[in-house]
């Protein structure tokens, strides 16, 4: 086993694919949760996720099964489901019906990223992902990046786990000093912080600080495991990043990273600082998957410098993902 926290996957909402990456009558075979599924999309545009094998004969939907209007086509048979994993028609036998069907998974789509609702205790979903406000104004931001990731040996929590990190930064980033917590909100599912830097730290000027260094915050939210956005703010410029990790099965996590900066003055594209920032975070995450890909997980931490603090209160609101028990502590704290 992977140094998994706990006996299940955690519960929330997880990225699958983008949406513009899945056109209609496209049909994609997955693995996610230990699952073999098959994700597509109708000729109308729903989207649609199953579980993978034909109840006919068992054959794999993801592997040759074709869209035939608002059904996928078993590629053995021929016997078409609905997007809802009802079966439509037995095309040998058009009079026959059969008391089978294939699971649908609950799926969204939300700032053109396709979602995944999982609970291992077989719950409906208790809440929905907002998104990211600025991924849909396209007036003030560029248009999101994909950053495909891909399947890396990373437990879904250990990116969400870099919020109470404040140390890190010096020596995965090469920050000149460790973030200050500023503020820490947790409300159920959703965790919330803000974390004060000084960009630019010990360096009259840099390509982010062109100016000399700057007071500014890395703010974070969370909501679940499975999906966690960095909003990067220096000043008046402005990036996103949202990380993504999908279980596959108990050691890796399919991991897609999605970014926008704001519009700067001057440029339509992104150009200039604000595309080098979009490559500067493509790298940052690296560091971060280079360390978790290799890192053992250790359930009592021997902290040191005070970094507990946040430290336990993370461990305790991620527990509730691993649970069927409701999680309804709400805690706020601010820095003076």
């Amino acid at each position: 086993m992977k140094d998994w926290p706990y006996e299940v996957f955690p519960t929330g909402w997880y990225q699958v694919g983008y949406s513009t990456e899945l056109q209609p009558g496209d049909v994609r075979p997955a693995k996610y949760f230990d699952q073999d599924l098959v994700l597509f999309r109708t000729e109308e545009g729903e989207v649609s996720l199953l579980d993978a094998y034909c109840a006919h004969l068992g054959a794999h939907l993801g592997y040759g099964g074709t869209v035939k209007g608002e059904c996928i086509e078993c590629p053995f048979h021929g016997w078409l489901w609905t997007s809802g994993g009802e079966l439509s028609e037995i095309p040998y036998a058009p009079t026959e019906r059969r008391r089978v069907s294939l699971k649908r998974w609950v799926t969204r789509e939300v700032n053109g990223l396709i979602l995944v609702w999982y609970d291992s205790f077989g719950r409906e979903p208790f809440w929905e992902w907002p998104g990211i406000p600025e991924f849909d104004d396209l007036e003030n931001n560029y248009p999101i990046v994909h950053d495909h990731v891909g399947i890396r040996r990373v437990i879904p929590q250990s990116p969400v786990e870099n919020t109470p990190d404040y140390y890190h930064f010096m020596w995965v980033h090469g920050a000149g000093q460790p973030g200050k917590p500023l503020l820490w909100k947790e409300d159920q599912h959703y965790l919330h912080t803000r974390i004060g830097f000084v960009y630019g730290h010990g360096k009259k000027a840099t390509w982010m600080t062109p100016n000399g260094p700057v007071f500014g915050e890395i703010e974070t939210e969370a909501w679940g495991l499975g999906l966690s956005n960095a909003r990067f703010v220096l000043e008046n410029f402005v990036t996103n990043q949202l990380t993504a990790a999908t279980p596959v099965d108990r050691e890796h996590s399919q991991i897609f990273e999605t970014i926008t900066v704001n519009r700067q003055d001057g440029e339509p594209e992104p150009t200039g600082r604000a595309a080098r920032m979009i490559e500067f975070q493509k790298g940052q995450i690296r560091r971060d998957f280079a360390i978790w890909e290799n890192q053992r997980y250790v359930e009592h931490p021997p902290f040191a410098g005070g970094e507990e603090d946040h430290y336990a209160r993370f461990r305790r609101w991620s527990r509730q993902f691993y649970s069927d028990k409701p999680y309804t502590a709400k805690t706020e704290i601010e820095a003076a």
